[in-house]
């Protein structure tokens, strides 16, 4: 088995370098999210570049973004490199990773975090076998509830060495069985932008695979294409279970009369069935999007969403039952636990 680099848990008085790989953010919710990580006795650093724009698009320009990762992978003070936001910029960042910058990283890790269009980035550094988190993007942690932040918070602190998801959490078993394998999560889109580059996840290493996906605001045609991608894969023989987070926003306006007679659940399971029998699938909807706050959520409190982070490239075993499912980290997080 494939040995992965893990960063060291994070304690009191740690820096995080906080940067923005895709879209422009809002500093009103950067600064939410600064507030959080305060309360953990967690230091920040800003990336040079967080609040720049480029038209209605992007954080600054790729290379503005590219240099503000590359000054924090650099400085030994940051233990942690967290994305503001996501978007559909993340893939101009990628060349950042040269030989050189990847050696740093392996030598110095430090934690990534974020999800949605900033798991470009996090594919590839599972490419390069080095551990990271799928996690809320900063300007988006007070929205989720208290039960995902402690979560988050025990995950790079360190501070349970036996973490499992079961049925404290709702699952909707799709195929039964039971599997191990590194975890390796991702936004659909995302996952299925790096496939055939040189940062593809699925091509770097032989360990197993449990993918976990999410997604939202697609045509479930495109879905439908997406999954084939992956089940048609060189390497899929690697991915030995599929856990489905939320799949959001997903309709239908090319084919709408098929569109109506499928679901997200029964597309995907059904092209699992033909190509993989057997393979244990499972709905877990308690990571990815959630409906975008809007102008009503910013003025009326409702209720918070759960996120719960996943360490990508942690081993894990998942067993989907007829009743329920279970999905158990076989190791710790980070460095200090040992184990690979």
């Amino acid at each position: 088995m494939s040995r992965y680099v893990k960063p060291p848990k994070l304690k009191t008085g740690d820096t995080i370098g906080i940067v923005a790989p895709s879209d422009a953010v809002e500093r009103q919710y950067v600064q939410n999210g600064l507030k959080v990580l305060k309360s953990w006795g967690l230091k920040t650093k800003l990336g040079k570049h967080l609040f720049s724009q480029v038209g209605d698009f992007a954080a600054g320009t790729a290379e503005e973004r590219r240099e503000d990762i590359i000054k924090f992978i650099k400085d030994r003070e940051i233990k942690g490199i967290w994305a503001a936001a996501g978007g559909y910029a993340a893939t101009e960042v990628l060349p950042l990773f040269k030989k050189e910058i990847v050696e740093e990283l392996k030598n110095n890790p430090k934690w990534f975090l974020g999800y949605s269009d900033v798991c470009c980035v996090l594919n590839a550094l599972m490419s390069f076998k080095i551990v990271s988190v799928h996690g809320p993007n900063l300007g988006g942690l007070t929205f989720w509830d208290e039960k995902s932040l402690k979560w988050l918070k025990s995950l790079l602190f360190g501070e349970d060495s036996v973490m499992e998801l079961g049925s404290d959490f709702y699952w909707k078993p799709l195929i039964y069985g039971e599997a191990e394998g590194r975890l390796l999560v991702s936004n659909l889109d995302s996952f299925v932008a790096t496939l055939g580059t040189k940062f593809d996840p699925l091509m770097h290493g032989n360990d197993p695979i449990l993918l976990g996906l999410e997604d939202w605001w697609v045509e479930k045609s495109t879905l439908q294409r997406q999954v084939d991608t992956i089940l048609n894969h060189k390497k899929f023989s690697r991915i030995k279970a599929v856990i489905l987070g939320r799949f959001e926003g997903i309709g239908e306006q090319t084919y709408p009369e098929w569109g109506k007679r499928v679901t997200v659940e029964s597309l995907i399971e059904s092209r699992v069935r033909v190509s993989r029998p057997g393979l244990p699938l499972a709905v877990f909807p308690n990571f990815g999007h959630v409906e975008e706050p809007g102008f009503l959520r910013r003025i009326f409190p409702v209720k918070k969403s759960i996120f719960v982070s996943l360490p990508n490239g942690i081993n894990a075993k998942l067993t989907v039952e007829s009743s329920s499912a279970n999905l158990l980290l076989l190791e710790p997080s980070t460095s200090d636990g040992k184990s690979d």
